[in-house]
């Protein structure tokens, strides 16, 4: 979770802003200067946010009446609870938290998904063939909660549950807990990141995949928006742009990814380059459709685990802006 330290954009500043300018080509923009709307990351800039990168690029923002600022947080930890602060209009997080948030009262709705598929992955050394081989191994974890849940759900696939493994904290040390073999797996790692930096280091780690052992498929990045603002028409036409941008960025992914290199050069690496290759598949095509079959399971599966303990409606944590129906 919160996209683990080895995003390895530390160089990058803390805020990031994206102003869209130019005339309102819509006739339901506004007339005069565009709406911004401003949208905390989720961490650093990075190839999960192509899509945002290319509505900027390919003038989609302009078109709907929005000029967009990015802000890196300084707290991962803290996206969501500044924009249910109103210190935002938007916050990038994960489905997986949603209803964690929800159950403590944070009066915030997801209205948009950014990527659609899972990406956090149990990695293991090389030797481990299957998830039994993990009986008796240690395994390091960076949060409780939902990684708890997700790894007894896996292991119970196996007919194996907690008290057959050891866990250790190793904070966001994921990789170096691997690769110094204090651990012999870890649990929320990315297989857009993580994966993919421990085979350029030479490493062969072996992946398992939470939603192929039990764990029932979930958006892995979405934006929530404080309920009293979530249909808010600059939002509607954020993720109409968003819709725009990410076609675009589909069409033409060498061209985004170059400009994108050229206004951020510390992207410019083998990780970030392969990364982005990565995830283009993953990216969500219609960002502010919900799909409600799958987040109802999804708290079902928190609720079975003992994540959350209370029966949440759907329109209670998750709305499609334009229209608030599930």
């Amino acid at each position: 979770m919160m996209k683990k330290l080895l995003r390895l954009l530390t160089g990058l500043a803390i805020v990031l802003s994206m102003v869209v300018t130019g005339p309102v080509a819509r006739a339901d923009a506004p007339e005069s200067t565009p709406e911004t709307v401003t949208v905390i990351l989720d961490w650093f800039l990075n190839a999960d946010h192509a899509a945002l990168l290319a509505a900027e690029y390919s003038g989609a923002f302009r078109r709907h009446g929005v000029q967009v600022r990015l802000i890196a947080p300084a707290d991962p930890g803290s996206p969501a609870r500044l924009v249910a602060a109103g210190q935002a209009d938007l916050a990038i997080s994960y489905q997986t938290q949603l209803g964690m948030l929800a159950e403590q009262g944070i009066p915030l709705l997801r209205v948009g998904t950014l990527i659609d598929t899972p990406l956090d992955t149990l990695i293991a050394a090389p030797g481990i063939r299957s998830l039994a081989d993990l009986k008796g191994r240690t395994i390091g974890i960076s949060m409780a909660g939902v990684d708890d849940a997700v790894l007894a759900t896996m292991l119970g696939s196996v007919g194996l549950s907690l008290s057959d493994v050891r866990q250790v904290n190793v904070n966001f040390q994921l990789e170096q807990a691997l690769m110094s073999h204090s651990v012999d797996a870890v649990i929320g790692a990315t297989r857009t990141y993580e994966l993919i930096d421990l085979q350029q280091k030479g490493v062969s780690p072996v992946a398992f995949y939470p939603e192929e052992h039990g764990v029932p498929l979930n958006d892995e990045l979405i934006f929530v928006a404080a309920r009293d603002h979530a249909h808010d028409p600059k939002i509607v036409r954020f993720m109409a742009a968003l819709e725009e941008g990410t076609n675009t960025l589909l069409n033409h992914p060498d061209m985004i990814l170059t400009q994108a290199l050229h206004d951020h050069p510390e992207l410019d690496t083998p990780l970030n380059r392969a990364a982005w290759t990565a995830i283009l598949p993953r990216v969500c095509k219609q960002p502010a459709v919900l799909n409600g079959r799958r987040y109802r399971a999804f708290m079902a599966f928190l609720r079975e685990r003992g994540v959350v303990r209370r029966e949440l409606d759907l329109s209670a944590y998750a709305v499609d802006p334009a229209d608030g129906t599930p």
